[in-house]
């Protein structure tokens, strides 16, 4: 693949942050459901399976782009934000899987502890990497 154009790439990274701001918005909606058990473990189950593949087919289309080289560090920031929002869906489903099989209640809830500080680190991480790609795409 050859190397994208500036603005490409950028408009390729918007719409790869774009998605994972949805993501993250639908992995909040279900840590909120499961914690007022507003959910049964099946439909739980079923949405972070689709949200983790999701996930996954967002990360390898992104990580297959060749940016300009200035842009480098702007993709390795982006695939390390996805990463760790892969690792929220995946605590996540840990939770899941262990109030299905009735492991211990405390350690279903230590996953899904781990699945809210993963989400709110990616949080924290987000917000500067949308203001970067939205900055750097408005300039000419």
């Amino acid at each position: 693949m050859t190397v994208l154009t500036r603005k490409q790439f950028l408009k390729r990274s918007k719409e790869c942050v774009d998605a994972e701001g949805v993501h993250a918005l639908d992995i909040r909606g279900l840590i909120d459901k499961e914690s007022t058990s507003e959910i049964n473990d099946q439909n739980a189950y079923k949405q972070i399976k689709n949200i983790m593949d999701g996930l996954g087919e967002l990360f390898t289309k992104y990580e297959r782009l060749k940016p300009p080289s200035e842009y480098t560090p702007l993709k390795l920031k982006i695939l390390n934000s996805l990463v760790i929002l892969q690792e929220a869906a995946a605590a996540n489903y840990d939770y899941i899987n262990l109030n299905t099989e009735g492991k211990k209640p405390v350690d279903a809830e230590i996953k899904l502890r781990d699945s809210k500080e993963l989400l709110n680190k990616f949080r924290t991480i987000f917000y500067p990497i949308t203001t970067e790609v939205e900055t750097q795409l408005a300039q000419r």
